[in-house]
């Protein structure tokens, strides 16, 4: 078990700093705006005015999963489908109107999908491992099984984000790319995780990324298969889609709350978490299937569980 210490997360909801994020969730509309928390907190000023949205969401999450815990932490694996997009957006409008100019180095530095984990390491002072993972709607996937193999190499605490954010643009690719009917959104999930178990009462017992899955509901079987749980003694089901042959009653599908971005499945985990605390149940399934060719699934357990 990876057990989880402390979840922050910034999104459409009011999710930030919450005992359960389920008791104050709404279903997105187009009108939705990030719930951001009094940035000034977690950097300063004069730095505040330089970072992007993507960026400072990352980092205000980041540091108060580091404040929740004693040591820092050894190992920081971050995860982005689509990186600094305000940035990388900046920087090549000016590549486009600037001519025979010198350019500004600022937003290329920042564009770049490992800027969101290298500024953490700098606002944290931690010169420890450090690693982006950008493998699209898998990127929680790929960070969260290095995250797994940094514990077991033995890092005491180890820092496990997400992030993503939306621009004007992505709404252009739609139905192109992304779905007609999807609203596109922002967010930002961290985790301080640890094999350690503490205080922690949920955490990660198992995570897979598939590329070309024969069938969502026969990669699931044989997931729980290899961990000797039956189908059954899933408690609770979190997916980004409406036809899993699961009980209605136990399927959740977090897009509707949390919106479209790629790494939103980690604000499924945390829906997940809290939810299995408040009810003592004992497994909570991950389907992450947003991408045609891929399918993530990740498994909770609650140690505590009564049943």
């Amino acid at each position: 078990m990876y057990y989880i210490h402390k979840i922050a997360s910034i999104t459409h909801q009011d999710s930030f700093n919450q005992t359960d994020v389920n008791d104050s969730l709404v279903e997105i509309a187009e009108d939705t705006v990030l719930i951001s928390p009094d940035y000034k907190k977690y950097v300063l000023p004069a730095s505040l005015r330089r970072l992007s949205p993507i960026l400072r969401m990352a980092v205000a999450a980041a540091k108060e999963c580091q404040e929740a815990i004693t040591i820092p932490v050894e190992a920081i694996s971050v995860g982005t489908a689509l990186g600094c997009l305000t940035d990388t957006e900046k920087f090549l409008n000016v590549i486009n109107t600037v001519e025979g100019e010198i350019l500004s180095p600022t937003a290329f530095i920042q564009s770049t999908h490992n800027t969101i984990a290298g500024l953490i390491s700098l606002e944290l002072k931690n010169h420890s491992y450090n690693m982006t993972h950008t493998q699209n709607n898998l990127s929680l996937e790929m960070a969260l099984i290095d995250s797994m193999l940094c514990c077991d190499e033995g890092k005491e605490f180890v820092l496990l984000g997400v992030a993503d954010e939306a621009i004007d643009f992505l709404n252009k690719l739609k139905p192109i790319v992304l779905p007609e009917n999807s609203i596109v959104t922002s967010g930002t999930t961290f985790f301080a995780l640890s094999k350690k178990k503490s205080t922690a009462e949920i955490g990660f017992l198992a995570c897979n990324s598939i590329i070309k899955p024969k069938g969502v509901e026969v990669e699931i079987v044989l997931f729980l298969r290899e961990l000797k749980i039956e189908i059954n003694e899933i408690d609770r089901v979190y997916t980004n889609q409406n036809s899993l042959d699961f009980p209605k009653e136990i399927v959740v599908n977090y897009e509707a709350y949390s919106g479209l971005y790629f790494t939103a499945n980690a604000f499924g985990v945390h829906m997940a978490h809290d939810w299995l605390i408040k009810t003592a149940k004992k497994y909570a399934l991950i389907v992450n299937s947003g991408c045609n060719n891929s399918l993530g699934l990740i498994l909770l357990k609650n140690d505590k569980a009564q049943n």
